[in-house]
This record gives structure tokens, C-alpha cells and sequence, in this order.
């Protein structure tokens, strides 16, 4: 039996630069933060040839790996050929997730790269993290079809840490993990305050990116264009980070915010806006709603310490409620083994 674990993780600039359609035209950059919230994965070897499998309120047991319902699941099996090195007998499979999915973390991202891991370490693989990132979105993207996946979740699961990725329009990514200082890393910790009702996102961000497109014409400008915008805005911060300038890092997600609404249709919402005016009013210096299509999932502000507990007040106006966290530097991992 083997557990695994894996980190969801924050979005921290040029979000949205990770997907197919975009990054084949102008390539992608994109910065992410593994996270103190996980996916948990237990696998366990059957003695007979059923199939059983558990996650949220739901409990499977079928014969055939086709069968599964859990797309992921169903097509990682499938893809590692499990039932061949199985001999015939089955598994017991079990996720466990800190946070809802369809909640802007990168749930389905973590989910995949974890149990590719497991099932990897389980026929005798030890498998480069770039190419666990890589298998992860092959089976998101075209196995279960979800096109408009992008390369972040997969990647930041995989590898863990505070750090930027550079994809090609080939999809070549390059990894670069940032070494930022302490104080830097206390203070992010310290300045950026997470919100969550706990539910889950009306739609996901596969259905949310689908319906904008990439032609649609807003203000003047193509979704491509404020994509680059968006991509623009992931180097400042990048930049900014490794200076140490957190604050400068906290005054971009405002730009970020006021360039994204006009790209994603989510945003353009007056109940959201007015959560995040009321934020600025309380304090907050920029934030962002977390993931595509996001609302009423998660929320992220950096905020003065001295204006934290005003923000806390605030958003509890709003039914949003803080959700405790912290940078972690490793990513996926087999956690127990027996």
C-alpha cells in the first residue's frame, strides 16, 4: 500500500499563459507557489480483480478499468497499462483533498501527478519530475479531453516550491525554481491573506476558458492580447519577488485585477467587484479571485499586517472565511510505503 501526497498550489502571476491556444501562439510564463493544502492518495493492491475507488462522497467498485467513472483515475490506469503488471488482480484507491475540487487550487492538477507517481513507484519506476509533470498533462489534456487544461497545475505539483515556468510554443517548458530570501518568503506569508467559502465553482475552468476563446474582442483588444498583458504582469511580479519588494508584488496583483476583468467574463460581476472594493477599502493592496472561472471558491490579498484584522471583518461580511497556509518547498511525494 502506498500513500501519496501532493501540494495544491497559489497562482502568483501570468496565470492563464499555461494554456494550449495561447502559449502556441505567443508562448507562456507563468510563476506558482506550492502550498501547506494537499491532494492524499492511497493505493492499495487488491486480492481479487475488482476495481474499487473512493473520492468525495462517492464509492466504485466495477471489474474493468474501463468502467471507472473517475476520468483521471480511469485514464491514468489505462495509459500505465495497470492491469498487465497487475496480473489480473485489482486496486483500492482513495483521494483525500484539504479543499473542494473545482476550487481554483489545482485539485485535478495534483490528483494526476500524484497518482502517476504512485502507480509509477508501484511497477518499479522512478520517474524525473518533468517527465511526472508532463505525463500528468497528457492525461488531463488528451486523454480526458480536457483541452483548455493549461501546463500550471501539473508543473507546480510536481516540483514543488516558489517558482516560474517558461513554456514554448512547441510546449518545451523550462522550470526555474526561485530562491528567494526569508524575509521574503516570511513576509509573503505574512502580507498574503487567503479567503474560502468552501463551495466549489459553478463552472470549471475547463468550461470557463472554453466559453472566452481567444478571438473575442473586449475594449478594443483581443483575449490574446490582455493575455500578453497578463503575461507582462507575471514578470513584473516575478521580478519583484526576487527583489524582495513584496509590497511592489501585492500593488500588481491590483493591475493584475483590473487587466483581468477585462479578459475573463468571471470577473465582470458586480457582486465580485464589490468584494474586492471592499477589500481595498479594508486595506488590502491587491488580490486576486483564485483560478478561472472562480467565484465564490477562493480569494487571495496581500495586506498590511496592521489592516488584517480589518480585511478578516470585512470578508466575513461576504460568508468568506480564512483558510490558514503556508509556502512548502517540496512537491509531490510518496509519503508512506508498506
Amino acid at each position: 500500500m502506498l500513500l501519496g501526497k501532493a501540494p495544491l498550489r497559489l497562482s502568483m502571476g501570468g496565470g492563464g499563459t499555461d494554456i494550449q491556444s495561447f502559449y502556441s501562439l505567443e508562448g507562456g510564463y507563468w510563476t506558482s507557489a506550492a502550498i501547506s493544502l494537499y491532494v492524499r492518495i492511497s493505493v492499495n493492491r487488491r486480492w481479487s480483480k475488482h476495481w474499487i475507488v473512493k473520492y468525495s462522497d462517492k464509492v466504485q467498485m466495477v471489474e474493468r478499468i474501463e468502467e471507472i467513472n473517475h476520468g483521471i483515475i480511469r485514464e491514468s490506469l489505462l495509459f500505465l497499462k495497470a492491469s498487465d503488471w497487475l496480473k489480473g488482480r485489482g486496486l483500492e484507491l482513495n483521494i483525500i483533498s484539504d479543499v473542494p475540487g473545482s476550487s481554483g487550487l489545482g485539485v485535478s492538477g495534483a490528483i494526476t501527478v500524484s497518482l502517476l507517481q504512485i502507480l509509477h513507484a508501484m511497477k518499479g519506476d522512478n520517474l524525473p519530475r518533468k517527465e511526472l509533470a508532463e505525463e500528468a498533462y497528457y492525461v488531463e489534456h488528451d486523454l480526458c479531453k480536457s483541452t483548455a487544461t493549461g501546463k500550471q497545475d501539473q508543473y507546480i505539483a510536481a516540483f514543488g516550491g516558489v517558482t516560474s515556468f517558461e513554456v514554448t510554443r512547441s510546449g518545451y517548458v523550462d522550470v526555474y525554481p526561485l530562491e528567494l530570501d526569508q524575509r521574503t518568503i516570511f513576509e509573503l506569508n505574512e502580507n498574503l491573506v487567503l479567503f474560502g467559502t468552501g463551495l466549489s465553482r459553478p463552472k470549471s475552468a475547463n468550461e470557463t476558458l472554453k466559453g472566452q476563446g481567444l478571438a473575442s474582442i473586449a475594449n478594443g483588444f483581443s483575449k490574446i492580447d490582455y493575455l500578453n498583458k497578463i503575461k507582462d504582469i507575471g514578470l513584473k511580479q516575478q521580478k519583484a519577488l526576487m527583489k524582495g519588494e513584496t509590497r511592489l508584488f501585492g500593488e500588481y496583483l491590483d493591475e493584475h485585477w483590473e487587466t483581468k476583468k477585462w479578459y475573463s467574463d468571471h470577473v465582470v460581476s458586480q457582486g465580485i467587484d464589490d468584494v474586492y472594493e471592499e477589500a481595498k477599502i479594508a486595506g488590502a493592496i491587491g488580490g486576486k479571485v483564485i483560478g478561472a472561472g472562480t467565484v465564490g471558491a477562493f480569494w487571495l490579498f496581500y495586506v498590511d499586517g496592521k489592516n488584517k484584522s480589518d480585511l478578516r471583518d470585512k470578508m466575513k461580511e461576504f460568508g468568506l472565511e480564512e483558510v490558514p497556509w503556508s509556502f512548502v518547498e517540496h512537491g509531490s511525494m510518496i509519503a508512506y510505503c508498506e
